[in-house]
Order: structure tokens, then C-alpha cells, then sequence
């Protein structure tokens, strides 16, 4: 006999226009990620000039420091989805915040370049771990469209708290006090430590939840499934032996690289290279954030009954409309220019609020479950590889070569829109089909890391 179905509250009905995820008992995990995202925010406008500040070191020596530590993290990104794989999300999510908040005293140490590059690779090693660990933590909590709707939530909760900490960052950095760039970081080290100490505590289950996981964790009858790579024996082999993760893995390499646009081509394109405001960089940054705190959770939701393949293949053409407007800003001049500009960002936050979540939704369950965090490390470093070539790209382009940085960058946004084009038909039962609504029953924790 199964149990009737109970109508939907109002509450859940405005929930479900508004692309916001069930929230009940998790009150806990959004704190820790506003107030962990407040941290970095305060310390952003002061990430590179903290250290010309506090020591003798030029510019030049911090930024190839910056650049030696980057490099030096990417190995630690496998280990970090072993460490997920092994341990849990919850508990690297703990470590990795322990871990940022020692690199980041570690930074009022700093008196040489090796300094620089020790403290600065303990950071860059805790926010490997991040991104590995939160996807897996938020896929052990939702699945179907809820999913989407948790990581848009937090996509744009994030920039809220990213925006306002930001803001009490510059106002204490404008009181011109001396001690203000030391306060910053020892107050981020503190947030870090708070929110270690939130996901410390497991999220409290919602009524009849709890009983529900356990009338859903059942024997396997079938002997095959439980010899199965799925069962426990999945690992890096599984993974890059699979063409389709490997499909998704280069679409995404590809894709990213679009990301380049709000942060590292705008504010050299328009200001040294077409000679617009020096207003406008920063302007179309705030305008992309307001979007996305705004916007993100909306979208997403009436995008839920959408294969997720389709919805980033969707935005791959929103952000090359993007990329055509803005290679047309030396054919306007002027204030259309400034028009067409303020065009191209809607176009590409569109496209970035479309992306974001069903991307990120796609590497948490696209892998073998007792994978999961091995392949989010690996999809996660598809957006290193744009981070770390892309300024080399824009710098090599953007001044003399201006057509041919558009041409490329538009090229590389196809290949990943017709990659996961290509991938949803390799594999249409992950890409193509339309997400369920709402799980039927709670997802049950993998292992031994309920």
C-alpha cells in the first residue's frame, strides 16, 4: 500500500518558483558557507598588495611567487579527491578550512619570497580540498533538480557574501590604519575556524528522514552489481578508462576558458586597449554580481526539467554572443560602445547563471559514486588550466592581436557547448534526460561517512 501524497504547502509552492532548495534543518550549512565566502571577501582588495605592504618584496616577486605557488597545487588536487573518497566531504570540508585558516596567519610571517610561496601553497592546497569536498557534501544532501537548486543557492549566496565582505575589507583598508591589512587577515583566519567548527556537527535530519535512510540502505541481491567498480572498487583507472567522463573533462577545459572574460580580459580590453572609462571594468563586475544574486536561484529553477548537457550547450551560445559583441566594440566607439559592453556582460552572466550549476551538478554525479571526489578533482582542474594559460593567452593577444583573441576564445566556448552536445549523445540517461523533480526517498551517504 503506498502512502498518499501530501499537497504542497504554500510555502513550498513560492520555494519552487523561486528555484530555492528545502532548506529545513540545514541552517547550519548555509552560516558556515556565508560566513567562510565573508572571509574571502574581506580579504580579496587585499590578496596581492597585503604582502607589498608587510614585507620588502616588489610586485614583480609577489606576483611570480603567486604563480610558483599555483603551480606547485595542482598536484595536491588527485590527492585531495582521495582524501574525499576516503574520509568524507564533511570531514575535509573541516580540514580544509583548518588549513586555510593556518596558511592565512601563516601570511603574517611572511618575510622572504620561499615564505611567500610556503604560506601561499597551504591556501591554494586547503582550496583544492574545497573544491573537491563541496560538491561531493552538497550531492550527499540533494539529488535531481534539488541539486541544481542547492548549488545555485549557494552560487548566489556566495556572491552576496563575497560583495559584502568585500565592502567591510575596502572601508577598513580606506581608514588608512595602519594595523588594518593584519586585522583583515587574522579576522578571514577567524571565519575559516568558525565555519570549520559548523561543519564539524553533522546537519540535523528532517522529520521522518532519518527513518527513511534507513529503510533505504538494502542489501544488494545481485552478486554482479556488488563486485561492481560502483561498490567500493572505483578508482582513478575507472575514471580515465571512461570516455565519457573524459569527453566531459575536455568540454569543460574548453568552456572555462570563457570564464576569462569579467576578470581578466575586460579590464584591459576596455580601458588600455580600446580606451573606454576606467569606470567600466568594475562596473560590469558589479553588474554580473547583482545578476547572479539576483537571478541565479530563478533561473535555475525553470531550467530544472532540462537535461543538464542541453542547459550548459544553451549557455555556451549565450556566452559566444557574448564574445561576438564585444569583438564589435572597435567598430561603435563611444557611448554605444559603453552600450554594447553593459550587452555582452547580461549576455554572458545569462550564460554564466545557466552554466554554473548544472556543471557543477554534472561533475557530482557523473562519476562512480566511490569516485566522486577523484573526479571532481579532476573536473575542478579544467578551471585551473584556463586560470593559469589565460592571462598568458590575453597577454600574448589583447593589444596587438585583438581579432585573433576573440576568434580563439569564441573556437574554445564552441568546442565545449558541441562537446557536451556530443557527450549527451554518448550517454543521454546522465546528459539528455529531464532531472526528476523532487527524489523519491532522501539519498543515502556513501560508505561510512553519514
Amino acid at each position: 500500500m503506498t502512502s498518499p501524497v501530501l499537497p504542497e504547502t504554500r510555502a513550498g509552492q513560492w520555494r519552487r518558483r523561486l528555484g530555492l532548495p528545502d532548506l529545513t534543518g540545514h541552517g547550519r550549512i548555509v552560516a558556515a558557507t556565508s560566513l567562510d565566502t565573508f572571509g574571502v571577501g574581506m580579504f580579496i582588495p587585499l590578496s596581492f598588495l597585503f604582502f607589498l605592504l608587510s614585507t620588502d618584496l616588489t610586485v614583480a616577486q609577489v606576483g611570480w611567487g603567486t604563480s610558483v605557488a599555483t603551480l606547485l597545487s595542482i598536484p595536491f588536487a588527485p590527492l585531495a579527491g582521495s582524501a574525499v573518497d576516503r574520509w568524507g566531504p564533511r570531514a575535509c570540508l573541516v580540514a580544509n578550512n583548518v588549513f586555510a585558516a593556518v596558511g592565512y596567519l601563516c601570511y603574517l610571517l611572511v618575510d622572504s619570497l620561499p615564505a611567500l610561496v610556503a604560506s601561499m601553497l597551504v591556501v591554494l592546497c586547503a582550496e583544492r580540498l574545497y573544491w573537491a569536498s563541496w560538491p561531493a557534501f552538497i550531492a550527499d544532501l540533494a539529488q535531481g533538480a534539488e541539486l541544481d537548486r542547492w548549488y545555485a543557492f549557494t552560487a548566489a549566496g556566495k556572491n552576496a557574501s563575497i560583495a559584502l565582505g568585500g565592502a567591510v575589507g575596502g572601508s577598513v583598508l580606506a581608514t588608512g590604519w595602519s594595523g588594518a591589512p593584519v586585522l583583515i587577515v587574522v579576522l578571514n583566519a577567524g571565519t575559516s575556524v568558525l565555519t570549520a567548527l559548523l561543519f564539524m556537527r553533522p546537519a540535523r535530519p528532517r522529520p521522518g528522514e532519518e527513518v527513511t535512510r534507513q529503510t533505504a540502505v538494502k542489501p544488494d541481491p545481485d552478486p554482479e552489481k556488488a563486485t561492481a567498480p560502483e561498490a567500493g572498487q572505483a578508482g582513478w583507472g575507472t575514471i580515465l578508462r571512461d570516455r565519457v567522463l573524459l569527453c566531459l573533462l575536455a568540454s569543460q577545459a574548453a568552456l572555462a576558458f570563457g570564464w576569462l572574460i569579467p576578470t581578466v580580459i575586460l579590464p584591459v580590453y576596455l580601458v588600455e586597449v580600446q580606451d573606454l572609462p576606467a569606470w567600466l571594468p568594475s562596473t560590469t563586475l558589479m553588474l554580473s554580481s547583482l545578476l547572479i544574486v539576483g537571478g541565479q536561484t530563478y533561473v535555475t529553477g525553470r531550467l530544472g526539467a532540462v537535461g543538464r548537457g542541453r542547459v550548459i550547450s544553451w549557455a555556451a551560445v549565450l556566452i559566444l554572443s557574448a564574445v561576438g559583441l564585444l569583438a564589435a566594440v572597435p567598430a561603435v566607439g563611444g557611448r554605444p560602445a559603453i552600450a554594447l559592453v553593459i550587452t555582452a556582460v547580461v549576455l554572458f552572466t545569462a550564460g554564466q547563471m545557466t552554466a554554473t550549476p548544472a556543471a557543477v551538478a554534472l561533475s557530482a554525479t557523473a562519476g562512480p559514486q566511490q569516485a566522486r571526489g577523484r573526479f571532481l578533482a579532476l573536473f575542478n582542474l579544467t578551471w585551473t588550466l584556463s586560470a593559469v594559460t589565460g592571462p598568458a593567452l590575453v597577454g600574448a593577444l589583447v593589444e596587438r592581436h585583438t581579432a585573433v583573441l576573440w576568434a580563439v576564445l569564441a573556437a574554445l566556448v564552441t568546442l565545449g557547448g558541441l562537446g557536451y552536445r556530443f557527450t549527451g549523445r554518448l550517454a543521454p540517461e546522465l546528459l539528455g534526460s529531464p532531472r526528476a523533480e523532487e527524489p523519491t526517498s532522501p539519498p543515502t551517504k556513501r560508505g561510512t561517512h553519514t
